[in-house]
């Protein structure tokens, strides 16, 4: 029995030992991490930290310092190599490790850090995203946007911005589609402006295929998102063409007040004067017709019309 007690007792002994030396290997690893960071070589050191964690928490209560200090450090240290991929746009690899320090948060209740990172993805898929647009490479672009838009389905900023991929890519009604989004979801100034753009062109492409009735429905489309002076115009014009003589001399009047010196200011009065007269208001149409009585190319025809409508 003797015998048994002395035995047992230096197998204890022995494990203490040998739980001090594993204790003391756990800390250099941890000081080899630090290390490492001090060097600024991030990357192995978050390697060694998560070594030194997983050993140190193997030990159990022994290991409880160490393992706590590498719970401090982790998440940051993830945060930290994915902000340093951003800078070299590396805008993948920064997600990736964006996630990691997502995932080290979580698992450790760092919520500061848990809070950054899930907005720094968002923020670094949108610069990836914009880098492919900037490039026209539009088919990534695309791609990219709307996998923002699947993991934030009310991120207004990448609906924004698909509305323009989609418009440089000719897919026009998918394009007006996604800036009525971006409207709904906090972008209303910038995608209005989009809106207007795209309905313009549209109403120029139905102006020139001598399409009165498109030419009119999309530019006063366009006036509606952002009203212009280019939008005044083709409103008039279609709206003459169309008969539509009161919207056309309320069209033009606007196109005059927003461009008071237009290079065609002349013929543009010239035309509201002939609006008008369709429309009932001679006496209006007169005041308009004296302005450019003198004008070498309208003057005569104004001149004209003043003569036949016998204004004072």
């Amino acid at each position: 029995m003797k015998k048994f007690f002395t035995t047992l007792s230096v197998v204890l002994c022995t494990l203490c030992i040998s739980n001090a030396q594993t204790l003391e290997q756990v800390t250099e690893l941890f000081n080899n991490a630090a290390q490492m960071l001090d060097a600024d070589n991030k990357v192995e050191a978050v390697k060694l930290f998560e070594d030194a964690f997983n050993q140190a928490t193997a030990l159990g209560e022994s290991g409880n310092e160490v393992a706590a200090q590498c719970k401090d450090i982790l998440p940051k240290l993830y945060l930290s190599i994915g902000k340093d991929k951003a800078v070299d746009k590396d805008y993948d690899g920064a997600v990736a490790s964006v996630k990691q320090a997502m995932a080290s948060a979580e698992k450790f209740a760092d919520t500061d850090v848990a809070t950054e990172a899930k907005e720094l993805v968002s923020q670094l898929m949108l610069a990836k995203a914009n880098g492919l647009l900037s490039a026209k490479d539009i088919a990534g672009a695309i791609a990219a946007y709307k996998e923002i838009i699947a993991a934030e389905p009310e991120n207004g900023t990448a609906y924004l911005r698909l509305g323009q991929a989609l418009s440089a890519g000719g897919k026009v009604d998918e394009a007006i589609a996604n800036f009525q989004k971006a409207v709904e979801f906090g972008e209303g100034e910038d995608a209005s402006k989009q809106l207007s753009t795209v309905f313009l062109k549209k109403a120029a492409a139905c102006q020139k295929a001598k399409d009165n009735k498109g030419a009119l429905e999309n530019a006063q489309k366009s006036a509606e998102y952002n009203d212009n002076p280019t939008a005044q115009k083709l409103i008039g014009l279609s709206a003459l063409g169309l008969k539509q003589n009161k919207t056309a001399a309320d069209a033009f009047e606007a196109y005059l007040a927003m461009s008071p010196n237009a290079k065609d200011k002349a013929q543009i009065m010239y035309q509201l004067g002939t609006a008008l007269i369709a429309a009932g208001d001679n006496a209006k149409a007169c005041g308009y017709f004296k302005q450019i009585a003198q004008d070498p190319k309208w003057g005569e025809a104004a001149r004209y019309q003043i003569t036949v409508l016998k204004c004072n």
